[in-house]
């Protein structure tokens, strides 16, 4: 199974960053989507709706664990990975928020990629732009 692992320090504390990543209005502020769709249940969807080169996406999701200020995972499926929206070809994002001194230790754990070049592309160009995008914008909401 293909994995890709992330750490980032904020300078933010736990429930802003926590925020940040499960309110949907505040999601489409920093990462590159036109709309977040999701009542923030566990077992309830949440749907990131978005495009990449002027083609629409829609990454299904089902929401697996929630707890504040500490973790937030999905799995989901996504109609731009060229995959069948079968169970096995679901992905997993957990993100996990650790208290570091003054700032915020923020994990991402992706897992169950496709393809090793899908992997590369994750782990070297979107999970950077991504995580330096969602720091910027929680640092200013402190």
């Amino acid at each position: 199974m293909l994995t890709i692992e992330k750490k980032i320090v904020i300078n933010a504390t736990q429930n802003t960053i926590y925020q940040a990543l499960t309110d949907s209005e505040k999601i489409i502020q920093f990462f590159p989507l036109k709309q977040v769709v999701s009542d923030w249940l566990v077992g309830e969807p949440v749907l990131y709706k978005g495009e990449i080169n002027a083609q629409p996406f829609t990454d299904f999701g089902v929401i697996e664990l929630l707890e504040v200020n500490k973790k937030y995972q999905y799995r989901y499926w996504s109609d731009n990975h060229g995959t069948s929206n079968i169970p096995e070809n679901y992905l997993t994002i957990c993100y996990e928020l650790k208290k570091i001194n003054e700032s915020t230790e923020l994990s991402v754990l992706q897992t169950n990629l496709p393809s090793k070049q899908m992997q590369q592309v994750m782990d070297e160009l979107v999970w950077p732009q991504l995580l330096s995008s969602l720091k910027a914008y929680v640092e200013l909401e402190e």
